[in-house]
């Protein structure tokens, strides 16, 4: 067997349960994981094509023709199993390395360990994931490969006002477009009335008025689009592809400045802003021009500094304004979990830097959502933590949800082995959101931060300390750690220690600072 390099080895095994090395006619020559539970006893040379389905080894097929050593492909989601046998679903990805053109690798992973959600999600949950896959295909599929932007186009469509659009066409919509995409797989719907596909420049159907055209005879249903020649756009470049994922993430949103007409008029001009934002805040991360700076968190009891909470303070290119800004952009273009690392590596070298010193307080670093959805920052996180055990009374991590999370199963198994090793866990933010309450439930916290939205208005208002009063209730119940945020005054701290809150952070207590407004101590247990 060819020697597969030791990171492709621990991302596949961090992602699946199946990992397979089939030769140029699709061949099994190797298999690990848990094949025997997936293909049964695999030898003699079987065809991996006969577990599949019709359309599943057309999906296969077509997409290890865009296999270059450079890229990556996937995930797909496919049916496999022995002949007369029911088949599983697993999502699938594909890679040839540059030492071995002559093989294919693949993972196999069950969809829940990638974001994939049940049967039991609403039609909102199930279009945001099949928009993240697609995204994720898209980078796959061209990244690092001129020679499929040079061949490929990417369409954008959106239904006119005023159809019914019942989820029937909806699906007849997304069939059709997926007839004519790259490899049956690589369109799908983004929104409540858009679409994209990627999609060859040498189908007879090559501009968004010729697809909108056969839609509206196949479908009835008008729609007005525009089409991306990915050679133009210089998709292989990976800033340019966080640009245009960043664009279609715009236009499924509705964003101002990325209508579809837009789309279609400004294309170079909206992804060569958006490049020289990713590239702007790349050059801030890679010369390091960020910097902690660090705010108390209260013992409301003692009234003792507990720990402090680290928060990040950029040097703002020009086309960047806000710090805000700064956060929310690189979690849409899918830089959070590059920052999110520079950010936990540089608390960890402060932790250290000053207990040769003498001692350090316990530092809370703030973790995307959308970070640890990423299999890759995962792997990463888990090694680091398990590298620095040796300081988990100084360090934990306070999960934020200002980017959604997807897959509270999946984030449920990592938080459950970040705590195995010995790190507490904050979950940031409680109440800001509708699914505030679904994540208790799923997730295992150590600690619970209240949003401050209920702490500004509790002193005079009687709805806001009813909900106070509930969730202190319910976090003793589950005996979970609380604390306050936005404390501004005597008035807000007594009132939350009345009210049983074990812990306060706000400008009373202290604004961020670069340097500990306590002196270094032992962490508090």
């Amino acid at each position: 067997m060819t020697k597969v390099p030791d990171r492709f080895l621990g991302y596949a095994f961090c992602v699946g349960d199946v990992l397979l090395e089939l030769d140029m006619d699709f061949r099994i020559l190797n298999a690990d994981g848990a094949i025997k539970n997936t293909l049964g006893t695999v030898g003699g040379g079987l065809n991996f094509l006969d577990f599949l389905t019709k359309s599943g080894r057309g999906v296969i097929e077509s997409s290890v023709k865009m296999l270059t050593g450079a890229n990556r492909l996937g995930p797909f989601v496919i049916s496999i199993g022995k002949e007369g046998a029911a088949k599983t679903e697993f999502a699938v990805f594909l890679a040839k390395l540059p030492t071995a053109e002559d093989r294919v690798y693949m993972v196999l992973s069950k969809p829940y360990r990638l974001g994939k959600s049940d049967s039991k999600n609403t039609p909102a949950q199930k279009t945001e994931d099949k928009k993240r896959e697609f995204f994720n295909r898209l980078e796959g599929l061209f990244e690092g490969n001129p020679d499929a932007a040079e061949n490929m186009l990417v369409t954008v469509l959106e239904a006119s006002a005023g159809q019914n659009l019942d989820d029937e066409k909806l699906l007849d919509i997304e069939r059709y477009l997926q007839s004519f995409s790259v490899g049956g797989a690589h369109a799908t719907q983004i929104a409540d009335d858009k679409f994209a596909v990627v999609h060859d420049k040498t189908s007879p159907k090559k501009e968004a008025a010729d697809i909108a055209a056969e839609l509206a005879r196949a479908t009835g249903v008008t729609l007005k689009g525009a089409t991306i020649d990915a050679s133009e756009a210089r998709l292989s470049e990976t800033d340019n592809m966080r640009a245009l994922i960043f664009s279609l993430q715009s236009f499924a949103s509705g964003n101002e400045g990325f209508a579809v007409d837009q789309i279609q008029k400004n294309c170079s001009t909206l992804i060569g802003e958006t490049t020289e934002r990713v590239r702007a805040f790349r050059e801030v991360l890679d010369e390091g021009r960020f910097s902690l700076v660090f705010q108390p968190i209260v013992d409301l009891k003692k009234a003792t500094t507990h720990h402090f909470e680290a928060l990040t303070r950029f040097e703002l290119p020009p086309v960047i304004k806000t710090q805000w800004e700064m956060i929310r952009f690189a979690e849409d273009i899918g830089l959070i979990d590059e920052f999110d690392y520079a950010v936990i590596n540089l608390a960890i070298a402060k932790i250290r830097g000053m207990l040769k010193k003498g001692g350090s307080p316990g530092i809370a670093v703030n973790l995307s959502g959308r970070s640890l959805s990423n299999q890759g920052f995962i792997f990463e996180l888990m090694s680091l933590l398990r590298g620095n055990k040796d300081l988990k009374q100084y360090l934990s991590l306070e999960i934020t949800e200002s980017a959604k999370i997807h897959d509270l199963d999946l984030l449920s198994e990592i938080l459950d082995e970040v705590r195995a090793i010995g790190f507490k866990v904050y979950l940031d933010d409680f109440g800001a959101g509708a699914a505030g309450f679904q994540y208790l439930k799923k997730l295992k916290v150590d600690a619970l931060k209240i949003d401050g939205a209920y702490i500004k208005d509790a002193l005079t208002s009687k709805e806001d300390r009813a909900f106070l009063r509930s969730m202190v209730t319910l976090c003793k119940d589950l005996d979970i750690v609380t604390v306050g945020e936005w404390v501004e005054t005597q008035e807000h701290a007594n009132l939350l220690r009345e009210m049983g809150v074990d812990y306060g952070q706000g400008y009373f207590f202290g604004k961020p600072s670069p340097n500990f407004l306590v002196a270094p101590t032992a962490a508090a247990s």
